[in-house]
């Protein structure tokens, strides 16, 4: 299999610092310089600063998609995806749900021509949160910024995780099955996560990630999410009671943003770990490199003072 110039360039990296001599755990040894990498790379990444970001773009441009597409469903896709992944039971905000319903009740054609317009409305300006997501992959891979051209790919991205936190609120139903009902909704958001975390890196990144990559970041950052959605289902009912309770509707929204930055960190932390994990100079970088680049890599490595010494 011919190697991508981005596997070719991480065997580059990868070979350099086996060249390296240096002492210690954290630096003489592989795992110690690819643990090293990780800290490194997630201070370099202002993870903080990025996962409150991508958060703040999540909630103003994917949350209000799955709730524009709810209008044409009486609000149910939306309000079981509120329910189960913010831990919002959407009735509890008496203002905003009566006056969602008088507005239906007084003007029926109004409203559903606004969700029209809004899901197009909300897509084109949801791109601001598959922009600031590209710029992450971007910095992390060392790869060019979608330009303008590439404008199908950021809707794309914001149907995608819209569609997917949707499918979520689903999946979560099957927990109701006696027995295997639990195992069976997390195997479930697991497989959504996973797909969902395949998709979005190659579409930003316009197929410059190898396969093994893409699956390598898919697979951590599926695990994270999972894991957080697990925890979730204790943490979020309790701190979104109390939030409400205290500040009303806007710690609600407060407890909401905060819950999408630990996710958001997340997936910023697990690209910046599996970009460490393809540096790693061991089995694991080799594994997610390819054999074909590491090849390539020390074969021209040992070329080269041959053709100096001819020079």
């Amino acid at each position: 299999m011919k190697p991508t110039k981005l596997s070719v360039e991480l065997a580059k990296e990868a070979l350099e610092v086996r060249k390296q001599s240096a002492h210690g755990w954290l630096r003489g040894t592989t795992p110690g310089r690819t643990v090293a990498r990780a800290i490194r790379g997630l201070a370099e990444i202002e993870l903080a600063d990025r996962a409150m970001t991508l958060a703040a773009q999540e909630f103003i441009s994917v949350l209000p998609v799955i709730i524009a597409v709810g209008t044409f469903s009486n609000l149910d896709l939306a309000s079981g995806t509120l329910s189960s992944q913010f831990g919002i039971d959407p009735g509890s905000l008496t203002s905003i749900t009566r006056t969602t319903a008088d507005a239906v009740e007084a003007s029926p054609p109004t409203f559903a021509a606004f969700g029209v317009v809004g899901i197009l409305m909300v897509l084109i300006s949801g791109t601001s949160f598959a922009r600031a997501l590209g710029r992450v992959y971007g910095k992390v891979w060392d790869v060019p910024a979608l330009s303008v051209s590439g404008w199908w790919r950021w809707i794309a991205v914001v149907v995608a995780v819209a569609a997917a936190i949707g499918l979520l609120g689903r999946v979560r139903h099957f927990s109701t099955v006696e027995w295997i009902g639990p195992p069976l909704a997390f195997l479930g958001e697991a497989l959504v996560w996973f797909g969902l975390w395949m998709a979005v890196p190659y579409l930003l990144t316009q197929g410059r990630l190898a396969g093994r990559v893409l699956w390598a970041t898919a697979a951590l950052t599926s695990a994270c999410l999972t894991a957080i959605g697990i925890g979730g289902l204790v943490y979020l009912p309790l701190a979104v009671a109390s939030a409400q309770s205290k500040f009303g509707e806007l710690g609600v929204v407060f407890t909401a943003i905060t819950w999408l930055f630990v996710q958001s960190a997340a997936v910023v932390g697990s690209t910046v770990v599996v970009k460490a994990l393809a540096l790693d100079e061991g089995p694991i970088g080799r594994a997610l490199r390819g054999p074909v680049a590491d090849a390539v890599v020390e074969a021209n490595d040992r070329d080269l003072p041959q053709a100096e010494h001819s020079g």
